[in-house]
This record gives structure tokens, C-alpha cells and sequence, in this order.
């Protein structure tokens, strides 16, 4: 080979290795690999994650029951502490959309955990509902920012074909923390107390925190957005590599096909006001954020509320945890059946189907009689089913997925800061209606309506994502418009 040959043919290589470790190279690589042990690893680890902020969550409900029986706390009270769970929330989220976007995936997971761990502990020494109020606060922040920070990341290693499932198992993962957060409450609460469920709450954040700092390894796509393709192709071909060894044909990428996708748009760093600016971004937001407010308000009605409609409808505490339970128990039901269908129909299918039947069900549930105790669980039992089904498809598929990388957890965090806004309004409409003679029919009536909305929100706005990569599913959305 002559001279010049040889240096055509290195520059060719060097030209090659660019590409194949730039973002669009990294990014068509992940999409090429099989399900295998990396992903399962993540989903597990961010599954923990969002574990902890289910437990969390519904642990709230038993406590203010409990505070509110035992003299420790008055109405007025408990409606601050739900509050201010939720506007801990709204900071947590629009922080890990920055913190995430910036400093990494991994490092946001960790950050958000140790948080809420510190939280936990702190309140388990609370001298006053005052100091009880500012730790969960500090939770709030901390878990705040586990939705859009933990299921954004989890969309970034996963191929299209089972991206849906993967997120959908994390939800199925997270969301046995409310019927466990039930249990734990039927237990713990009459045997040690309320404080002793924030030190379970506690650890268990410790342990996930610890877990994630020695087993979670970074997004490739983050790292090469970030300008570390370095970093980022070693992790990719340490996973092409273990998929080939377990007997996987992986594919290469085809130089030319990188270039086209790199000739589409430039990935880099983007500032935050191109959610706003940018028409196609803003309507996936407006979409992004009336899900979240949908979510929020009917999934907080149902977890942390439930225990005090009983009580203000004549139950006592612990029987009213007891059929909390029962009703929690449709939780996961309906997470798994969602689970199998999620990657068998389109998102918009399932979210204008179920959204408004999960409405129904509600309202159907207020209007039974209170001595219709059999009645009331199996009608709650659907509803939660129903609810949560729709919720998981928001929180853990839907949410981050119209998103480019640049902006990703950013959008998502943003949605879900505006959907926690409907959480803190939330308990000023259920404690008026419980004052009144409308009850629980005023509360579920107001959770209809909302799930009517959404409906029609995401069918007439929203973007189909099914089977799509992530970067197809932006395409032309920086076009000039």
C-alpha cells in the first residue's frame, strides 16, 4: 500500500471512530442492543429509587390519620403537611431537571435519595408538627426529583422495541411500595408508632443510595451529549461485547447512516427556554403538564386522603388503614396489566381510554354507602387499578419520551413541578368538600373532570411514541416552524 493509501485509509479510520463515538453513534449502538444485564441492573436501581418515593408517598396518608386521632395535629395541620409534601416535590423536580441534565444521571439519582433519606431521619425526631412539616419538606425535595430524574434516565438505555416494557417493569417495582407502605403502616403504626415508618423510610433510602453508587454506571447518551464519547463508547462496547459473548448477532452501524442522522440537527447542551420557545417543545410541555396535574390529583385523592375519608365517615383509624390496603392492592394489579398491553397499543390509546373510566370508577366509589363496607373495597380495589394504570403510562413511559436528550429530564421535571402545584391545591377543594354535605362525591367529582380534560388534551396535542427511538421521535422538531 503506498504511502498516501495508507493515510487515506487511517484518516478513514480516525473519520469512522469519530462518528461511531459521537452522540448519534453511541445513541443508534444502544438501539441495536438486545435486552441484557446492564438494563436490567438499571431498571432495578432505578426502581429502587422509585420505590422509595411510592413508599414515601403513601406512608403520608396512616401518618396524618394517626396525628390526627391522637391530638398530636388538627385538620388545618395535616392539610399543610400534605401541602407541603407536594410543593417539596415541585422544588425537587424543577432541581433535578438541571441537576440531571448537567451533572449526570447517576449523580441526580444518588443526590435525590440521600436527601430524602436525611429527611426520613430528621423527622423520626420531631419535637413538633411544625418541625414534622419542615422534614417532610426536605423528603419532598429529595423524592421530588425521583420520577423525572430516575424514568428519563431509564429511557436512555433501553432499545425502542422494549423501552415501554422496561419502564412499565420500574413502575410495576415502584408502585408495590404503596400496598407494602399500607402494610408497613397496618403494622408499625399501633405497634411503635408513626416515627418508627420515617426510620424504615430512612434505611431504606440509605440502601438504595449505597447500591446505586457502586452498581449504576452513566448514560451513554448523556456522556456523549456531554462531549465524553470516550467514556461513552467504552461503556457500549463493554455491553456489545458481554451481548456477543451471550451469543447475540450485534449489528454495526453504518458510518453513512450516523452521518445522515448527525446532517438532521446538532446535539448539544440547550438552554432551558427552548421548552417555551420552540412550538413543538412547548406543546409536548402543555401535554407533559396537564398529565402530571392530572396525575398528581387523583393519585394523591386516592393515597392520601383515602384514610381520612374513612375516618371522617365514622372508621376508626386502624380499620380504615385496613381497607386502604385492600383498595392499595389494585395498585400493582393494575401496574402489571398495563405491564403486558403497554407495548401492544399506542400511548395516546391508552391514556384516552383509561383515563376517563378510571373517572367513573371514582366517582361510582363516593356515592357507595358507608355500610357497604365489601362494596367500598371492591369498587376502590378497581378504581386504584384503573388509576395507577393510566398514572404509570404518565410518570414512567409518556412523560420523558417526546423529549430530546438535551432537555429531557429539563421537560420532564418542568411537567412535573406544574403537576405537584395541583398536589399542594389539591387538599384546599378535598377539605372543603368534606365540610360540606357533598363529601367524598364533591372530591371524586372534581378527580372526573380532570381526567376528562387530560383526555382530550392528549388526543388532540399529543405525539405517538410507540416503537420509535428517541432521536425518530424528534425529528423536525428543530425545524424552523
Amino acid at each position: 500500500m503506498s504511502s498516501a493509501a495508507a493515510i487515506d485509509a487511517r484518516v478513514d479510520n480516525l473519520r469512522s471512530q469519530e462518528l461511531q463515538t459521537s452522540f448519534h453513534g453511541i445513541a443508534a449502538r444502544l438501539d441495536r442492543l438486545p435486552s441484557g444485564a446492564f438494563q436490567r441492573r438499571a431498571m432495578w436501581l432505578i426502581g429502587g429509587v422509585c420505590f422509595c418515593d411510592c413508599l414515601d408517598m403513601n406512608v403520608g396518608g396512616p401518618i396524618i390519620a394517626e396525628l390526627l386521632a391522637s391530638g398530636w395535629s388538627d385538620a388545618g395541620l395535616n392539610s399543610l403537611f400534605v401541602s407541603i409534601t407536594a410543593f417539596g416535590y415541585l422544588c425537587g423536580g424543577l432541581m433535578a431537571g438541571m441537576v440531571s441534565d448537567y451533572f449526570g444521571r447517576v449523580r441526580a439519582c444518588i443526590a435525590n435519595t440521600i436527601i430524602f433519606s436525611l429527611g426520613c431521619l430528621g423527622a423520626c425526631l420531631a419535637p413538633d408538627m411544625y418541625f414534622l412539616i419542615a422534614m417532610r419538606f426536605l423528603m419532598g425535595i429529595g423524592l421530588g426529583a425521583a420520577y423525572p430524574a430516575g424514568y428519563s434516565a431509564l429511557t436512555e438505555y433501553t432499545p425502542p422495541t422494549k423501552r415501554g416494557q422496561y419502564q412499565a417493569w420500574v413502575g410495576l417495582i415502584a408502585n408495590c411500595g404503596t400496598p407494602f407502605a399500607s402494610f408497613v403502616s397496618l403494622v408499625l403504626l399501633p405497634m411503635f408508632g408513626w416515627r418508627a415508618i420515617f426510620v424504615f423510610c430512612g434505611v431504606a433510602g440509605i440502601i438504595v443510595a449505597v447500591l446505586l453508587i457502586k452498581f449504576m454506571e452513566e448514560s451513554p447518551r448523556w456522556l456523549a451529549m456531554k462531549g465524553r464519547g470516550e467514556e461513552a463508547d467504552a461503556l457500549v462496547q463493554k455491553w456489545e461485547d458481554a451481548a456477543r459473548k451471550a451469543g447475540h448477532d450485534i449489528p454495526d452501524v453504518p458510518d453513512e447512516l450516523i452521518e445522515a442522522e448527525m446532517a438532521k440537527r446538532e446535539v448539544k447542551q440547550l438552554p432551558t427556554k427552548v421548552l417555551f420557545t420552540n412550538k413543538q417543545l412547548f406543546k409536548r410541555l402543555v401535554v407533559a403538564c396537564v398529565l402530571c396535574w392530572t396525575n398528581f390529583v387523583c393519585v394523591y385523592t386516592i393515597v392520601s386522603w383515602t384514610p381520612t375519608i374513612f375516618v371522617t365517615r365514622g372508621f376508626d383509624v386502624t380499620y380504615s388503614v385496613a381497607m386502604s390496603v385492600v383498595i392499595n392492592l389494585g395498585i400493582p394489579v393494575g401496574v402489571a396489566i398495563m405491564s403486558a398491553l403497554i407495548d401492544k397499543f399506542p400511548r395516546k390509546v391508552h391514556l384516552c381510554i383509561t383515563l376517563p373510566l378510571s373517572g367513573i370508577a371514582g366517582f361510582a366509589w363516593s356515592m357507595i354507602p358507608a355500610d357497604q363496607t365489601i362494596l367500598i373495597m371492591a369498587v376502590g380495589f378497581v378504581m386504584a387499578a384503573l388509576v395507577y394504570y393510566w398514572s404509570l403510562i404518565v410518570s414512567s413511559v409518556y412523560l420523558s419520551e417526546p423529549f430530546p436528550t438535551e432537555v429531557k429530564v429539563r421537560g420532564a421535571g418542568i411537567a412535573n413541578a406544574f403537576g405537584r402545584i395541583g398536589a399542594i391545591l389539591n387538599p384546599m377543594w378535598i377539605t372543603y368538600f368534606l365540610s360540606t354535605d357533598l363529601g367524598a362525591v364533591g372530591i371524586f367529582g372534581v378527580s372526573f373532570a380532570t381526567a376528562v380534560v387530560a383526555a382530550i388534551v392528549v388526543g388532540v396535542l399529543g405525539v405517538e411514541t410507540k416503537g420509535k427511538t428517541l432521536e425518530e421521535i424528534n425529528d423536525g422538531v428543530f425545524e424552523k416552524n
